[in-house]
Parts: structure tokens; sequence; C-alpha cells
């Protein structure tokens, strides 16, 4: 390419007169334009400089005049606080004295270290503000990606801060900005007048490690019985973890939180109740014995981290790790070598990856807070990578050493203290002078303390349930009045600090009161509505099972809350919304530690979903109130050094959350004795009105298969207060098979309920507007059905939305027997009959899965036998029996007279028929009513003579009696006579009333005129039988003479079975299409002869 192409030549330029005078003039108003700008630039500077100047004058006298940073010199530890119980007698005292000032040359370096690294990256170098992280923070706020400018405290900071200027628990923003502000220029002041050694030493001589240990001194000697300057890398990373929440990450409450944990899981010991998880059982390993337990799976994990290599990349913030097993780790590229790259935030995660197997069994680490301080000091290179290594090994199962405090009610001494410090700040309540009026009751605190203790010691011996704890709630305010962590918060166990009543435990059974208050809100679901407790499939094959391990058939809801059933409570689980509704609700009723996990499903019902005991006293507490949310509160007020009353808590806030009619159900079910089983009430019940629920969670024991209980729970409620109680272990061994929450939790509830409730007044809930009383049908569950004024399954029953259907399923009918079918004019009269019909459906009816359970069930001998229906006939078919036009041409005749007197009871009487097709029964009536039936086993003809039997109510009265063959289509022929009944006969017994389908009658008793007749039974060979249910036997016998006989009945049970005539020779099934009751059955024998004496044999059979 040519250059002239690209740029103009010269000559042309010079040419151009026009261009070059442009240029000129151009060049002119340039210079002008440059002295303009500098003008002003110049007087905005002047401007900004003299405003700014200003802006210091006015900021200085506002602000910092008054300020001076020589007073942390002389600074003096405020008054001690104090914790009183709701009487003013004291709990606990924060007090100063327990503090050993040291110098900085007296504290370890790897303390030093710990605690800059964590807290303070560029204390070394900073102005004692960390700019950098200011303006990073003040980006963030600005461009949204954070709520607020925090988290920028410097070391120095922090003791400005807790010395010189206290931050307020509630500041408004002109006082977060004068705070800052003095903040900020304290600490530059302050940084420049002293070195930074003097800092840390003040620092860390006036922080709080909990406990009552006041200065790194003191906490080394209280948590590790050393001096602070002879702490190595792991102690300095526990130490430098704590001022970051000394309860918070408390060595004794929470060392899980502190130093982390190992999670155990066996496949082996899945909870049967949450399958539908399809979770393995997990174990959280802290203490030293639970570490201990898995030995060699601890071994391997140990050994898997200390072969780990660790390098940094100089000039970058990645961090090589080497020697990784790539099948045990998850999440990480590993390369070829067994090397990750990956930055110091992320080495925890790397460790907590690691996962090794013994067979199913896995193991792996959960990182604490020292930790994180352990990987700021490797990226700030104070430690190297196997001192890393060391300390986190060292933390697994570490031991603290043990510190007797004096100190009253413990547990709930130390939940105040840390509910204070996330509210106040921990500096605040340790060094502020408060005089803290807590709501516990002291005096019924120690009752509890020992009622607890008492039955803790009997559950170690009876159930090997060790543990115990309990909270107890005054409804009115939402105070706690006990709370009794462990049987004994000082055991050597390692367990008795740990808090049950804020650990996150499975509810059991306890918590299915949630689950139906749902349900019966959203639909037509009353108190008294029918339910069934049967064995069926739910989604995803879930089969859940009692308790007990069996089936109570049809109930009502309040029957299948109160004896606990778990398939009514998961149908229940299937009338809401699902597992979001139901933890919304929960979260709604203030029990924030149930957490959403959709992976629950319908075991959710079934109280698999962990919950600490304080959060469900909160939620019951809202049944207990009507509905209305009270926020658990163990803060009566706080009066401040200067008497000022910094926080009253005499009238709560009342939030409602659920309608009155809703709580009212579940009071009204919980508090009823009468659906409750009847030896579960001597232990919940306590001589007034009072809800209560028991629960028992279940696990398999480690190589076996069967569930064995876990968390025992007795939960319940007065108008007055709410008691919850938890017994079990907290070391993880399972209680014995027959611990359960009534024996081993109710007992304490019911005797602190006693307790507390003598000489109140006696309250009860009130059924509110929002409910309705409605009777129903016990069978549908629908409203009464106008037609059948004589219904006899008629309850009253509370709903909040009560029912608009019509019941249909008790009805009297008509029906021709040969199908079951309609009768019409056709029908023969022998074929008509009449039957009660209960129709039973499940709550789902177009549900198979529902339904086919209940159609089953409502043919059983359960629904039999408790509703009296024979289970052949629950419905009629709409269409007519078909039966050919033959009627047999049926003939019967009798010797019975007209002029003679019947007596009521036995009658021998002869009788003879003759037909075309085979007759299968003999039917005698009174007044159209059968009061007799004979089976004839299908014969043409015969002449028999057999024993009518008359019930006593056709005594003293003129009868129309009707003898009746009838034939396999129910055709039939009749003698119709009108005869004289008299009295009761002195050789019967008065017969049972006949049966809507099947008449039964009894047996006479044995004539004190004895007959001549011999009855020789041949089989079975001995005077009793045993056979087993589902087996029968064949009675063989003989009457003898035959000349002298006139009939042979066979009764069982007193209730006649057969009429066998007068063949002599005689072979009965037994028990084999009509069965015998479960038991011993007597079996009787009875030959006629023609005057009417008899002649009788007994025979025992049991059923087995």
């Amino acid at each position: 390419m040519s250059i002239n192409k690209k740029f103009p030549r010269k000559t042309d330029i010079n040419n151009n007169r026009l261009s070059t005078k442009f240029k000129k003039i151009k060049k002119v108003e340039k210079k002008k334009s440059t002295k303009s700008a500098i003008k002003i630039i110049i007087y905005v500077i002047t401007f900004f400089i003299i405003v700014g100047f200003l802006f210091i004058i006015v900021l200085y006298n506002k602000y910092l005049k008054d300020l001076n940073v020589e007073q942390l010199k002389d600074y003096q530890i405020a008054e001690t606080s104090i914790f009183y119980d709701r009487n003013g007698k004291e709990l606990y005292k924060l007090y100063k004295e327990k503090r050993t000032y040291v110098d900085y040359e007296k504290i370890s370096k790897h303390i030093v270290n710990a605690l800059v690294a964590g807290e303070d990256k560029r204390f070394w170098e900073n102005p004692g503000v960390d700019v950098i992280g200011l303006v990073r923070a003040g980006f963030y706020f600005l461009t949204g990606r954070s709520e607020s400018v925090g988290g920028t405290s410097t070391l120095t900071q922090q003791l400005i801060r807790n010395t010189i200027i206290v931050k307020k628990n509630k500041e408004s923003i002109t006082e977060g900005i004068d705070r800052k502000i003095k903040e900020i220029f304290l600490s530059y002041k302050l940084t420049k007048g002293i070195p930074k050694e003097k800092i840390l030493e003040l620092y860390l001589n006036k922080i709080e490690f909990g406990h009552n240990a006041f200065g790194i001194e003191e906490a080394a000697k209280t948590f590790f019985n050393k001096s602070a300057k002879d702490a190595n890398v792991f102690e300095a990373s526990v130490l430098a973890s704590l001022p970051k929440g000394p309860s918070y990450y408390s060595p004794y409450n929470h060392a899980d939180r502190l130093v982390g944990y190992l999670i155990y899981t066996d496949p082996d010991t899945t909870n049967d109740e949450a399958s539908s998880l399809k979770e393995k059982n997990t174990t959280h390993l802290v203490t030293k014995e639970e570490v201990n337990s898995q030995k060699e799976l601890v071994n391997s994990l140990k050994g898997k981290i200390s072969k780990l290599k660790g390098k940094g990349v100089d000039g970058s913030n990645k961090y090589i790790i080497c020697s990784v097993e790539k099948e045990l780790v998850k999440g990480f590229d590993v390369d070829s070598e067994g090397c990750v790259v990956l930055e110091y935030s992320q080495i925890d995660d790397l460790l907590a990856s690691i996962t090794v197997k013994n067979g199913n069994k896995t193991l792996s680490y959960y990182p604490g807070r020292k930790d994180y301080i352990l990987g700021r000091m490797l990226e700030d290179k104070y430690i190297t990578f196997d001192q890393l290594k060391e300390s986190v090994i060292t933390g697994m199962g570490y031991q603290f050493n043990t510190v007797k405090e004096k100190i009253i009610s413990p547990h709930f001494v130390f939940y105040v203290k840390e509910y204070l410090e996330k509210k106040y700040g921990a500096e605040n309540i340790s060094i502020g002078g408060l005089k803290v009026y807590t709501t516990l009751d002291l005096d019924l605190q120690n009752k509890a303390q020992e009622i607890v203790a008492k039955q803790a010691n009997q559950n170690a011996s009876k159930f090997n349930a060790k543990n115990a704890a309990l909270v107890s709630l005054d409804n009115k305010t939402g105070g706690i009045l006990a709370m009794v962590g462990s049987k004994d918060y000082f055991s050597e166990d390692g367990k008795g600090n740990v808090n049950i009543i804020t650990s996150k435990l499975q509810p059991g059974s306890a918590f299915k009161p949630f689950v139906y208050a749902i349900a019966m809100q959203k639909n037509e679901i009353g108190t008294r509505t029918p339910i069934y407790d049967l064995p069926m499939t739910f989604p995803g094959n879930y089969k859940p099972k009692n308790f007990d391990g069996g089936f109570e058939g049809k109930m009502n809801i309040a029957t299948a809350l109160n004896h606990s059933r778990n398939i009514p409570a998961v149908k229940m689980f299937y009338m809401t919304s699902g597992v979001k509704e139901i933890v919304d609700f929960m979260h709604k009723l203030g029990a924030e530690s149930l957490k959403y996990n959709e992976g629950y499903g319908a075991s959710l019902a079934l109280g698999t979903g962990e919950m600490t005991p304080l959060d469900m006293a909160q939620a019951y507490m809202v049944f207990a109130n009507m509905g209305e949310k009270i926020e658990v509160n163990p803060i009566l007020k706080i009066v401040d050094s200067k008497g000022n009353v910094i926080e009253d808590n005499s009238n709560p806030k009342k939030e409602r959350v659920m309608p009155t009619g809703q709580a009212f159900l579940i009071n009204d079910i919980l508090r009823d004795t009468e659906t409750r089983k009847s030896s579960w009430n001597p232990y919940l019940t306590i001589g007034r009105p009072a809800a209560a629920k028991t629960g028992t969670s279940t696990k398999v024991v480690k190589g076996k298969k069967e569930q064995a209980p876990a968390n025992l729970w007795t939960i319940g409620y007065t108008p007055q207060i709410t008691t919850v109680v938890w017994a079990g272990n907290t070391d993880g061994e399972a209680p014995k098979m027959s611990a359960s929450g009534l024996e081993a939790a109710a007992p304490i509830w019911r005797d602190f309920m006693k307790l507390y409730h003598q000489g109140k007044d006696v309250l009860n809930w009130k059924k509110p507007d929002d409910v309705k009383n409605v009777t129903i049908s016990g069978i549908s569950g629908y409203l009464p059905n106008p037609d059948n004024p004589e219904n006899n399954f008629l309850v009253s029953s509370y709903f909040m939305n009560p029912p608009k259907k019509i019941d249909k399923s008790y009805r009297m009918i008509e029906y021709d027997a040969l199908c079951n079918g309609k009768v019409t004019e056709d029908t023969p009269a022998a074929a008509i009959k009449k039957s009660l019909v209960l129709e039973f459906h499940s709550l789902k009816p177009e549900n198979s899965a529902w339904e086919a359970p209940v159609q089953a069930w409502a043919k059983s001998e359960e629904a039999i036998a408790k509703y009296g229906v024979s289970g052949s006939v629950t419905s009629v078919k709409d269409e007519v029996c078909k039966r050919g036009s033959n009627d047999g041409n049926i003939v019967i005749k009798s010797n019975i007279s007209s002029s003679k007197s019947y007596n009521v009871g036995i009658n021998p009487i002869e009788l003879a028929f003759i037909s075309t097709s085979p007759i299968n029964n003999l039917e005698i009536l009174a007044n159209g009513e059968v009061i007799q039936s004979l089976d004839i086993s299908n014969r043409n003809a015969a002449g028999i003579a057999i024993s009518m039997i008359i019930p006593e109510k056709y005594a003293n009265s003129r009868v129309k009696l009707e003898i009746r063959a009838v034939n396999q289509e129910f055709f039939s022929g009749s003698e119709i006579k009108e005869i004289t009944v008299g009295t009761v006969s002195d050789n019967t017994n008065t017969p049972n009333p006949a049966g809507e389908i099947n008449t039964q009658t009894t047996s006479s008793k044995s004539d004190s005129k004895k007959s001549d007749l011999t009855i020789n039974i041949t089989n079975p060979k001995n005077s009793s039988i045993k056979i087993n249910k589902e087996d029968y036997f064949n009675l063989r016998f003989n009457v003898s003479p035959k000349e002298k006989l006139s009939n042979v009945n066979v009764f069982i049970n007193n209730n006649l079975y057969k009429n066998l005539g007068n063949s002599g020779d005689y072979v009965i099934p037994i028990n084999q299409t009509e069965k015998l009751e479960k038991g011993v059955n007597n079996l009787k024998i009875q030959g006629v002869d023609p005057t009417g004496a008899t002649k009788e044999r007994i025979l025992q059979v049991e059923v087995i």
C-alpha cells in the first residue's frame, strides 16, 4: 500500500489556505479553553476544601470533641449481671472476680494469631479501621449484595465498642451513624496512641469467653486447665472461636458447633415409619464416648486426613492438596495424581466430603467454628497444613476440662443467657450490671427436677431409658415456668449438660394433632366422623404399621387420634395439601425448628420431622389458648444498673394464628377420656379437664429388624399451662421394646401437672361459635336420613364444616334372597327377605386404595359382630332374579291341630312333604315371622318328626302358624293353621328372638322326664376335642332304639344348629362352613322320643 494513500501529502496541505487558516484559529481557541478549565478546577477544589474543613469542624464538635481514648487505661468492668426467678430468688451471677489479667508476653502466639486470622485479618497493618473491608462492604450494600454494612469491625473497634462506647440493642439510623463515627475515630486515635500488642492485650483481657470466664487466662484455665501462654494450635483455635458467641459455641453445651462432629450412618437401622424419606439412620458423634463407639471407622477417617499433603500457590489464594483418594470425596475435581486445587475457604468442604466406609456403614466429618479459624490461620501462614490436620483430628471427641459452677437451674440459665446474648450482645449481658427477672418459678422448678430424676431412675431399670426432660409454659404469658433439660446437668457421662428441651428430636405420634387440625378445618370432618384403621398401601408403596402391629378397623376421628393409630393419621395427611402446608402451619404456630423437606412425605404425619421440645410446647400452647399465639419467653423484665426497665413482658403480644374452632376440636378430642383407651387414663388424667397426647418415635436397632423405641413423649395442657415431657437416652442406646411415651414420660407429666394445679381454679374450654354440634350417622358421617327415623347409629359430633350430604348407609330393605335382587309381584313369598343394609365407605370412596380395604372389612366377622348384620347383604341389585317357571308343586302336611294347645318352647310334631323339585329347608312361621328354619338337604319327599320351638312372646295367644317347605328357587308350599299357645313349658328355655335374616333359637333344658334313648358318639372318642380355627371334624353318632326316636336336635352354645330327623345314624361336619367361636364351645346332641322326653350328650369343642 502507498503511504500517500494513507496520509495527505504535505504540498496538498500547504496549498489549502482554508485549512491552514482553520488550524490556526482552532489552536488559539484550545489555549483559551484550557485556561478556563483550570480556573474552574481551582474554584471547585477551593470550595470543597472550605466545605470539608467546615464539615470536619462540625463533625469534631458534634461527635468527637469530648471523646477521650485515655479512659481505656482506667477502664473497669461494670457491675455484675444477676439472673432471678419470678419471685426474686437468685439463680446465677455473672461476677467480675473470675478474671486474671496477663501481659501480652504471657499469651500464646497461637492465640494471638488465631484471633487476628479469624476476627481481623489486616489488624497489624490497618489504622484501627479496616478501610478495604469497609469499602467492600459499602459496595456490597449499595449494589444490593448485602442488607447492611456489617462485618467490618476490627479488633480495635470491638474493644472500643465493649469499653468506651456501648452499642444499643435498638438504635436508629442516626444513632448508628453517630456511634460508628465515634468508634472509627477512637479506633484510629487508639492505634496511633498505643502499640498494636497493647490493643490485643486489652482485648484479650476484657472479652468474655462464656461460663463466667472473663479474659483469656481464665478461659484457658476453665476449658483446658492450663495457662494462656501454653495453649497449642488446637486450643488457640477454640479460644479464638468463643468471642463470636460464648453461649452459642459453648464447649459444654454446643461442642458440635464449636469443634465439629462426626456423621455416622448405618443403613441397617432405617426407621420403617420414615421409610418414605429413603434416609439412613444418622447419628452425630460428639463426645469422647460416642466417638470411641465407632473406633474402627474413626481411625480410618483420621488416617485418610493424616496422609493428606498440602501446599500453597505463591501469589494466589489457591491451595493444592494431594494424596486425596478420589473415590472418598465428592464435588471436587481430583486429578490422576490424587491432587486437587482449591481456595483456602474450600479446605473445610474437602475435609467434610471425605467419607470412609465399613460395609454399609459410613463416617464423615462436619467442621465446626474452630475449623474456620484454622483455615484462616493457614491462609495467613500462621500454621502449616500438618498443624491444621493435627488440630482437626484432636477435636474429634475432645473432652474439655470439667468445671462445676455454682449455678441453680443451669439448663434454664444458659438458655436465658444465650437468648439474651442474641438479643443484646454477649458483653452487654455479662458486664452490664443487669437485673434479669426470669419467668422461672424456682420452687416449681425444684419439684420438677425431683419428679424427672425419680422417674428417670425408674425408667432406667424398667425400660433402659436413663434420661428425661421437662418444660412447662404459662399459657397466658408464654413464660417458661420450669425447664429441666436432663436428669442431671452435672452428670459425669458428658451428656447431662445437653439441653434436651432445645435439641431437635422426632416427636412421633405427639405430632399427629397438628395434621388432624389442618384436615378437620379444611374438610367436612368432625370429632365423630368415621375413619378406618385398616392395612393399606399409600403412594410410593408406603405401608405404615401401628405400634402394636394390629389394626382396629372402623372407629371415629377422636378414637383414632386418642388411640394413636397410624393409618388414620396418614389418611389425615392426604386430607391436607401435603408437607409444605403442614410445615408452614407449624411455622405459623411458632415452631420454627421443623424445616421444610418434601422428602418427609406422608410419614411426616407420624412425627418423623425433627423438632425441639420447646417448639412442641410453643405449638401446643396455641391449642391451649384457643388459636392465639404468644411467643415463648423466659424474661419477665430486665432492669439496668441505673434502675431503668429496659424490657417488660408483663403484657405479651397475642396473635391469632388459627380459628378458635380449629383449636377447640383438638382440645375436645385430647381431653376426651371416653375415646381414649381406659388403661391409658390413669396416666393422663389429673382430676380436671386436661388435654394430653403421647408419642413414641422409633428406630431399628443395630443388627435387628424390629423397631425399638427412641424418643418417648407426653405433651398435655390445661387452660393454664402447657407441659412437654421427654424420656429416653442421649447416648444413642435404644430403650427396651416395652418402653413407650405412656409409661415412661406420662408419669412425669401427670405428677407435675397435679402438683402445679393444686389449689387453682378448675377451667375448661368452651365451644366457640364457629363450631357446630351436629347429629350424624356413625356409619357414614353424613346427616341422618329422615326416611330412617329408627337409625340406631346416630352420634353427636363437633364440626367446623358440617356435612351437607344425607346418609344413605342405613336402610331396612326387602330383597329376593335368590340373588339379592329386586322384589317384584312375581317374587315367591319365601324368597322375600328383610334385611338391615349398612353401607360402609372410606373418606375417599372414589379411591380404590382407600375403599377396597373398607369393603373387605364390611364383610368380615368383626363387622358382623359389631353391627349385628350377617354380612351376606350389603347392597341390593337393581335387577330381578331369574328363576324357572316350575314351582315344584310342593305339598306339605303336618299333625298340628287347631284344637290343640301348644306350649312356649319345644313341641314335638310330625310333618311330611312331597315336591317335584328338591326341598332345601322347612320354615315355621308364627304370625308371618319365621321362628324356625330347618335344613332338609335337598330331598324331594320326606316324613319327619321335629321339635317345634315357639318363642315366649307368643304365650297365651292365638297364633297363625304356617309350615312352609322351600325349594332351591324359593318356591314353596304351605300349610296354615291357627293354634293356641299356652304358657312356658317346664322342660324348655325361652328361645332367642329371631334375627332379621338368620333365625337362631336357644335349646331346651333337660326334661325332668328322662327318655330311655341312648346316644353313642363314635367320633370324637373323648368328651372334648381341640381343633384349629381353619380345621373341621365330622361328628359321628347314633341314637337308639330307633323305633322310640322321634327327632334329633344338635345345639352349639345353646343355639339350634341342626334338626336331623329320626334316621338313627348321623354324620355332621363341625366348623366347616359355619365357623365356631375361638375358645371353648359346647356342642349338645338331644334325642326326643314321641312323648317329648329327651336324652342329651354334651361335647366340648375348643377352637385355637
